[in-house]
């Protein structure tokens, strides 16, 4: 029985936030640094073959008929 106690014991410890290893300073200067980095990627206009990819994706999920939810066949009640 002191098997099951244990793994009761290594639940426990793996169940418990992990502790931050950086001082708090040098976390906000990382935090602020990418957030000036991806906000300004997030800010930048969307390449024009992106928007044509989207375009043909909504353009196709348009035809395409309403599928049935899984584990239903069509016509069935």
């Amino acid at each position: 029985m002191d098997g099951m106690s244990d793994s009761g014991d290594n639940n426990n410890n793996n169940n418990k936030a992990a502790e931050p290893t950086l001082e708090p300073l040098l976390q906000a200067h990382i935090g602020k640094q990418l957030k000036e980095m991806f906000g300004a990627m997030a800010r930048e206009p969307v390449p024009e073959r992106f928007k044509l990819l989207l375009d043909q994706l909504e353009a196709a999920e348009k035809r395409k008929p309403v599928a049935e939810p899984a584990g239903r066949e069509a016509g069935a009640k």
